[in-house]
């Protein structure tokens, strides 16, 4: 989190803690999710969750706001918000997929093959980030990322000017895949 604060440090107007609102409870969002309600007290206000199955969305909400470290600290709340509420927040996490290629697909570059799915998928909530007139993050973290960055300024208002500028798109996955690069270079001696 304090890598977070640097990015954006002079760049956006984001208050010492921030509300988090994460769109889809797959595997990625759900990971981040527990992430973030571990992790993210000292940054994160709070923690809007919206999935378009709603079970998946209660679960979470339940599983997590029983969790309570032995030190009694704080840790942000969870809570189940609409899609109409996913830009009333600080910080918007994109971890929604139409499509998410078998593990056994080895020929070309999986991520590329998501894209075209996922890219209208991310155009339409960058769209629905520029009518509202959001002004805070728009983190990308579905794949393949950085095509889907480009999507969102595109589809968002750049570069007419309007919409979402450039500073509030910002796409993880590098990180990830040097996560992954670490996890093969272990493997492999």
């Amino acid at each position: 989190m304090e890598l977070f604060n640097k990015v954006t440090a002079g760049r956006l107007a984001l208050p010492e803690k921030v509300r988090v609102n994460l769109l889809a409870l797959g595997d990625v969002g759900s990971t981040l999710l527990l992430g973030l309600r571990l992790m993210g007290g000292d940054v994160v206000s709070s923690i809007g969750i919206c999935d378009v199955r709603e079970n998946a969305a209660l679960r979470w909400e339940f599983e997590l706001n029983q969790i309570q470290p032995p030190s009694g600290a704080a840790l942000p709340p969870v809570e189940i918000i609409s899609p109409e509420q996913l830009f009333d927040g600080d910080v918007f996490l994109f971890c929604a997929s139409r499509m998410v290629p078998d593990t056994s697909v080895t020929g070309g570059d999986v991520r590329m093959a998501q894209y075209g799915l996922n890219r209208e998928l991310a155009a339409s909530y960058a769209r629905m980030a520029r009518d509202r007139g959001y002004q805070g993050l728009f983190c990308v973290v579905s794949d393949p990322v950085d095509p889907l960055c480009r999507a969102v300024l595109r589809a968002g208002g750049w570069p007419d000017g309007t919409g979402l500028r450039p500073c509030q798109v910002r796409g993880f996955g590098l990180g990830v895949m040097h996560a992954r690069a670490l996890y093969f270079a272990r493997k492999d001696p």
